[in-house]
């Protein structure tokens, strides 16, 4: 694989290959793969949100897999590991994270427009980064309010709440959903080929490491506290998954658009000059 100093970023797109510089056949192909199994993804955690409606009492399965993770004796440290994750999702260390993470991007951008580069690519991350964050935690209100499922309630079910119970409802798992989308996003962004060409991408790892270790851990951590019930955090990784594949399918085609525009301008300053 190439390395380079400084990644290319958004690439003019030709009958070849997409601004990404991936080969334009083998992109659709994978496209037309991706919208299919997003639509089946809604199409499901639609009917699901309807099923849940109707019956928002805990499933067998909910409180056999709620009582087998909080009776598990695990040992301080491993214990610490898996509620980290929750920790970081409440409002404050939440916001302080996103807030780091857009700082970063709009000063790589300033590097860029310093060094007489395109600084596009790190403010379209910047912005797609917020909007998803934004945009996702919304529409989670919005499907907690319409479901409406109650929250674990130790008087009235066999379980234990860490904390003081929310007057919120359950499900989806909203930190759940936050997480997928999040962390998700960035790992994509991670993972994108001028990211991948950059010598410097091994100083990476540890990050995305942390955000596999964060989206797997954060459902089993909702669960442990008692905040959600098992079929809460399913629900949450589904609802995270399509809003992620969502977000990404509008980063795609901004960065075709964006190619495109640079394209045209490249050719009015050349006409001009």
């Amino acid at each position: 694989m190439r390395s380079t100093n400084h990644p290319q970023g958004i690439q003019q797109p030709t009958a070849q290959t997409t601004a990404g510089g991936e080969a334009r056949s083998y992109a659709r192909k994978w496209y037309r793969i991706e919208y299919i199994v997003w639509l089946l993804a809604l199409l499901v955690f639609v009917v699901v949100c309807f099923i849940v409606h109707s019956h928002p009492k805990p499933y067998p399965v909910d409180l056999s897999v709620t009582q087998t993770i909080q009776h598990m004796q695990l040992p301080a440290f491993l214990m610490a590991l898996v509620v980290f994750p929750s920790i970081m999702n409440n409002p404050v260390p939440s916001e302080i994270a996103l807030g780091i993470w857009l700082v970063g991007l709009l000063v790589l951008a300033l590097i860029a427009k310093l060094r007489h580069k395109s600084p596009l690519t790190w403010l379209q991350s910047a912005f797609f980064l917020i909007v998803t964050v934004m945009s996702s935690a919304g529409l989670n209100v919005l499907a907690d309010d319409l479901v409406a499922r109650p929250r674990p309630n130790p008087h009235t079910e066999p379980v234990h709440v860490a904390g003081s119970l929310v007057p919120f409802p359950t499900f989806p798992s909203g930190h759940t959903e936050h997480d997928m989308a999040y962390y998700g996003f960035l790992l994509y962004l991670s993972f994108t080929r001028p990211v991948r060409e950059w010598r410097y991408r091994w100083f990476l790892l540890p990050f995305q490491i942390y955000a596999v270790y964060d989206i797997l851990f954060i459902g089993y951590s909702r669960i442990l506290e008692g905040d959600h019930w098992f079929t809460d955090v399913l629900g949450g990784y589904l609802e995270g998954a399509i809003y992620l594949f969502f977000f990404i399918f509008l980063y795609r085609l901004t960065t075709v658009w964006l190619a495109q525009w640079r394209a045209k301008h490249r050719i009015r300053t050349a006409i001009a000059s």
